[in-house]
């Protein structure tokens, strides 16, 4: 018997490493106390949108965008130019 993960396209898999490796780029960037409170839910080519978990925390990426573009700039992806924000 297959399981359900012999299902799922080896390009879904992919992109959710890739998720939760920019997730940890991420966490290791910000305050403790933002850890747990903004998570990157999908990227593209050239940006990156981060979920978070109220318009407070929202404001604050918006305001550090910069900060946040370089980071994953520091990890070589250039190619990040925007970030793109959501509202849990």
């Amino acid at each position: 018997m297959k399981k359900i993960s012999d299902f799922i396209p080896n390009k879904v898999i992919e992109k959710k490493q890739h998720i939760d490796k920019l997730d940890d780029i991420l966490s290791a960037g910000v305050e403790d106390n933002l850890r747990e409170l903004m998570h990157v839910i999908n990227y593209s080519e050239n940006s990156i949108t981060i979920e978070c978990a109220s318009s407070s925390i929202a404001s604050i990426l918006k305001f550090e965008r910069e900060k946040y573009l370089e980071l994953f700039k520091n990890y070589g992806m250039y190619n990040i130019q925007d970030l793109k924000i959501k509202i849990k």
